[in-house]
């Protein structure tokens, strides 16, 4: 889902930083997810008292919405993994841009793209050396063993 500049991506990037869903969020602030969906879209901009909820909720300050309008726009992914809990992933829509490029020069889907970074970005801090192009080929291996989504 993409979420333009400024307060909206603000929003979802606080809300994926505390690792909430629309729901949790929903619930912990007591603002309706339709509500918290018009914030994170653009279409309606909270008052005072629905920050301050917002803020309590997220665990924030209510200035982490300061200077909102220098959020980029943003696109936000849910990743699910068997046997993990679902995990929303927030990342600037220019990246998002950018990948999609590469994978697209590779010749593999943009999710293909995302796993093979993610896989070789973990490679890496686990000290591992494998090239990008064998995680790669090991992503379109899995991708290619698992059923069809229905």
């Amino acid at each position: 889902m993409h979420h333009p500049k400024g307060f909206p991506s603000r929003l979802v990037r606080l809300r994926a930083n505390a690792g909430m869903t629309q729901k949790e969020l929903a619930k912990a602030s007591g603002i309706s997810v339709p509500q918290i969906g018009r914030y994170e879209t653009g279409l309606s901009a909270p008052r005072m008292t629905a920050l301050v909820k917002l803020a309590r909720a997220l665990g924030v300050e209510v200035s982490a919405f300061d200077n909102a309008e220098q959020e980029p726009e943003t696109t936000e992914f849910t990743v699910v993994t068997e046997g993990h809990p679902d995990e929303t992933i927030t990342l600037p829509r220019s990246l998002v841009s950018t990948l999609n490029k590469d994978a697209d020069s590779l010749g593999i889907s943009l999710e293909a793209m995302l796993i093979s970074t993610i896989g070789f970005a973990k490679e890496r801090q686990a000290g591992g050396t494998r090239s990008f192009a064998e995680i790669v080929k090991e992503t379109l291996d899995y991708l290619e063993s698992q059923p069809p989504v229905k």
